[in-house]
């Protein structure tokens, strides 16, 4: 990929980054990035060398909270002359904790990232007292006005710093209101970016070379509905497909309730849209899921995949479940493994469920889960991803798969691509990988990963 001219060093200054959480805070990094690189800042990856260090966090659980501060702790002590700037949703409900954080200089809430470069040259030099900007005086200090949790916040980008395929954010916000969940009282209801700035952003990456793009928010099915109060989506995919030189169109995490038929007629009519979809479960068992506010129950998340997979050709599953809810039983439990064993995902993100202050499950602490339950169950999962894995596997041997790769270290004679139904798999080097797609045969499972070899072109 070609990369950003590099403005001058105006300000002799080099910047650290480091993100916690979701793609859509990796997105959100990367214009972070941009915005110091076109003010003249030199970025580096060690902390000693930084004179500033920029952590963009996330607050899902109680150990993405921990390691933020794990994080901010060590830079200081490495290099407690530098400035440390915080942003991302850990700030939006625990601001004072983390002004209070040795080192902490600048604390930016979510919806004033797209000024995050102005806020600290408003603020550099003032290392005193830990700062955050208030909404009363960041007209002060921003040459836009404050956005609002029911503004989409303008960030963009025109690369994505190491990485094989690019995000692109085109909403923030939920509209859901799970019971477990946090992010809906840090990030806000759902709103839209409008739909042009998505596909001159798809254009300018696809100009940089990048052939697939991910779609990224926190609730992707709501996208549309605060515009024309309906789901947007698959228009959005209809003209992503016309981007010239754009091959694939991966949609990231997306509600069950939100794959409407109309998405899956995409899906099947659409080439460049990708045959996968990252859709979480959470439990599967119904009183568990009314206890976490999800909006579907088990026999309708079933269903849903069986059609996906009747419709949609190659069809991959990904999903998230998480363990330990309040009152979740051994019995209730078995239901959630009984039903990943019938819809055979071939990835889960599993979460102990964690405490989050402000939500409704953090009040039912006289139904809590032991930890030593809690860790059987995480690890009886882990156990059934491998099997589950290995079937979905076991179902693309022989088959040629166009993959992009991922890994071409020069450390190592193997390489990693995925293909568009999400299928990682590894091959030797034994020619020169370039950049883009290459076409590989699938052999066999070894060690757990699904080995190929490239096929002559």
């Amino acid at each position: 990929m070609n990369n950003i001219n590099q403005s001058n060093d105006k300000h002799g200054q080099r910047v650290k980054f480091a993100t916690l959480g979701c793609r859509l805070n990796q997105y959100e990094t990367q214009a972070i990035r941009e915005q110091f690189n076109q003010a003249g800042f030199e970025e580096t990856d060690h902390n000693r060398a930084a004179n500033v260090f920029v952590l963009n966090t996330c607050t899902v659980t109680g150990a993405s909270d921990r390691e933020s501060r794990y994080l901010i702790r060590k830079f200081h002590r490495e290099n407690p002359e530098a400035q440390i700037v915080v942003t991302g949703c850990y700030v939006e409900r625990n601001r004072d904790e983390i002004e209070n954080l040795p080192g902490v200089t600048l604390v930016v809430l979510n919806r004033q990232k797209s000024e995050i470069v102005h806020l600290y040259e408003r603020r550099n030099g003032l290392r005193s007292a830990p700062t955050c900007i208030s909404e009363t005086e960041v007209g002060a200090y921003c040459d836009t006005p404050l956005l609002s949790k029911r503004h989409y916040t303008p960030l963009s980008i025109s690369q994505f710093e190491g990485r094989s395929r690019a995000y692109i954010k085109i909403q923030d916000g939920c509209n859901h209101a799970c019971s477990f969940c946090k992010v809906v009282l840090v990030r806000g209801p759902a709103r839209s970016r409008p739909l042009a700035e998505v596909i001159e952003e798809a254009k300018r990456l696809s100009d940089q070379g990048y052939q697939e793009i991910v779609l990224t928010g926190i609730q992707l099915g709501a996208y549309g509905l605060d515009v024309q109060k309906r789901q947007m989506l698959t228009d959005l995919l209809e003209k992503l497909s016309r981007v010239e030189g754009l091959r694939r169109i991966r949609l990231s995490s997306i509600e069950p309730t939100d794959v409407t038929e109309e998405l899956i007629q995409a899906m099947s009519q659409m080439e460049q849209v990708c045959p996968h979809l990252h859709i979480p479960l959470q439990s599967g068992d119904d009183e568990v899921l009314k206890r976490m506010n999800r909006r579907y129950r088990r026999h309708f998340y079933l269903d849903l995949i069986h059609k996906l997979r009747s419709r949609v050709e190659d069809f991959v599953l990904t999903t998230d479940v998480m363990v330990g809810f309040p009152g979740e039983t051994d019995v209730q439990f078995e239901q959630t493994v009984r039903l990943l064993e019938a819809v055979v995902p071939y990835k889960l993100h599993i979460f102990p469920y964690s405490v989050r202050e402000g939500t409704r499950a953090a009040r039912l602490t006289d139904a809590a889960v032991g930890s030593r339950t809690v860790n059987r169950r995480r690890d009886a999962l882990f156990c059934l991803e491998n099997k589950l894995r290995a079937e979905v596997e076991n179902a693309f041997l022989g088959r040629r798969l166009d993959l992009i790769v991922e890994n071409h270290s020069r450390r190592t004679d193997w390489i990693s691509g995925r293909g568009a139904n999400y299928l990682k798999v590894y091959f030797r080097r034994n020619q020169m990988i370039l950049d883009g797609m290459i076409q590989v045969m699938t052999q066999r499972i070894e060690g757990g990963k699904l080995i190929g070899s490239l096929v002559d072109s």
